[in-house]
């Protein structure tokens, strides 16, 4: 299908997608993001990091993204019955079954 009605790219106000230019720096920050979480996760439950990347991996640790009131970013996490909020650089623990 050929579309003709904008040939020129997107509208004005729409920008394309950005384009990564390193995609082998992106998978390491990428990386250093999700080691520095799991290191996060692992403070909060009172676990070894390879006991909390495990969790995760298995399923026993559930993550989930979220916003709270305020609209501050966050990962809720659920271990073994226990609720903690990871935000970037805070931990709040959340609930009578909390750490």
């Amino acid at each position: 299908m050929n579309n003709t009605s904008n040939p020129s790219g997107p509208p004005p106000n729409q920008q394309p997608p950005p384009i990564a230019k390193d995609p082998v720096k992106d998978g390491r920050e990428m990386y250093g993001e999700i080691a520095a979480l799991v290191g996060a996760l692992a403070k909060t439950f009172v676990l070894e990091e390879s006991a909390a990347a495990a969790a995760v991996e298995s399923g026993a640790m559930t993550l989930a993204f979220d916003r709270d009131t305020n609209g501050n970013r966050f990962v809720a996490a659920t271990f073994e019955g226990r609720t903690a909020r990871v935000y970037q650089g805070a931990i709040k623990r959340e609930g009578p079954g909390s750490t």
